[in-house]
């Protein structure tokens, strides 16, 4: 009815019903202090019937209300239509209740009686209902406010997500060339080199490797285990390149399902290697480290070779970075620091 559901239909007409409860009240106890005889119930029901007409009304005054907003298109026109409709729906609401008062009391309607009724109510109480309309057209806005401040709040949350993921997916393919173009070079040096068992098994294990890219290319999180085994596989590769390189693992078993950022070990590593183990002929181990430490995953890269001071920030680790503020805020952290004969990264994730 007029863009109201049934629900909304019953609570208009128990909130008029309420009204007719607290005016019939009123109405009883002046007219016992005048001592006159009215029964309650009958006062009662008459009322329910007065404001059952604002109850037919409110539904259209609702569709003004939405149809005519004063704040959007044409505000002051738009404000002169609800100045013109309150006067006629008050006048007519006047004009309704005008006549049960005349069928109340006479028992029948005559245009004398009602003309007579009319003109009392007019000059007493037009401007009460006036400002029912515009008190009605109030609350019609601020609803409309409201759920529009919703929308914009789902929308806004929407638009967030798809910027994140957006935004996360763009850091993925930043990284994904970054040690594809490494490995590539590496399997060129091997060909030059005349080590064609070597680059065949590298351009094997590059297969296996882009394939779990490919995989998991949509997700933004996976299981640690899942991106372990990732990590494995890029590392099978560049053992072809430096064939004393010793890799350990310390993970618990209680945190191999736990999610982390996909490929978010695969610059650590790369760095580990490129400014570390490359650059020292002695450095030869990369240690990884998956631990629970105070409710927060750990996730550490240690790498024998050169201290920190030669080590530059490059992509894999502004990416990282930024990945970690996309997705947890301030709440997960990297920290890179020289440690014994090497170096250290570690992650910090909140669980």
């Amino acid at each position: 009815m007029l863009g109201l559901s049934r629900y909304q239909l019953l609570i208009n007409f128990g909130i008029w019903s309420v009204i007719s409860l607290f005016t019939a009240t009123q109405l009883y106890l002046r007219s016992l202090n005048a001592g006159g005889g009215d029964s309650w119930l009958e006062t009662f029901l008459l009322q329910l019937l007065v404001w059952w007409i604002w109850g037919l009304i409110t539904p259209l005054v609702y569709w003004l209300g939405v149809r005519f907003r004063i704040d959007k298109g044409q505000l002051w026109l738009n404000a002169f239509i609800h100045i013109v409709s309150a006067v006629v729906l008050v006048v007519i609401f006047l004009g309704c209740y005008s006549a049960v008062w005349n069928l109340y009391n006479h028992g029948t309607i005559t245009y004398s009686g009602v003309e007579t009724i009319f003109v009392i109510l007019f000059l007493n109480l037009f401007h009460w209902h006036f400002f029912i309309y515009m008190a009605i057209i109030g609350i019609v806005h601020a609803r409309s406010y409201f759920l529009e401040s919703q929308e914009r709040a789902v929308e806004g949350l929407k638009l967030e997500k798809e910027l994140l993921a957006s935004q996360l997916s763009f850091l993925k393919m930043q990284l994904r060339p970054h040690f594809l173009f490494n490995t590539l070079n590496s399997i060129v040096s091997s060909i030059e080199q005349s080590k064609k068992e070597t680059a065949v098994n590298m351009t094997t294990e590059l297969s296996e490797l882009l394939r779990l890219s490919l995989q998991r290319s949509d997700q933004q999180m996976i299981t640690l285990k899942e991106e372990l085994n990732h990590l494995r596989t890029y590392l099978n590769i560049e053992k072809h390149r430096f064939k004393d390189l010793e890799v350990g693992y310390e993970v618990e078993d209680a945190l191999e399902e736990a999610e982390v950022p996909n490929f978010v070990l695969q610059p650590l590593v790369e760095n580990a290697i490129k400014h570390g183990i490359s650059k020292r002929s002695s450095a030869k181990k990369i240690n990884i480290c998956c631990a629970n430490e105070e409710n927060a995953l750990t996730l550490s890269v240690y790498n024998e070779g050169p201290g920190l001071d030669i080590r530059k920030e490059g992509v894999g680790l502004t990416n990282i970075r930024q990945r970690l503020l996309a997705i947890y805020g301030d709440l997960a952290s990297l920290k890179i620091c020289s440690y014994e004969s090497g170096v250290l990264a570690k992650i910090l994730i909140p669980t």
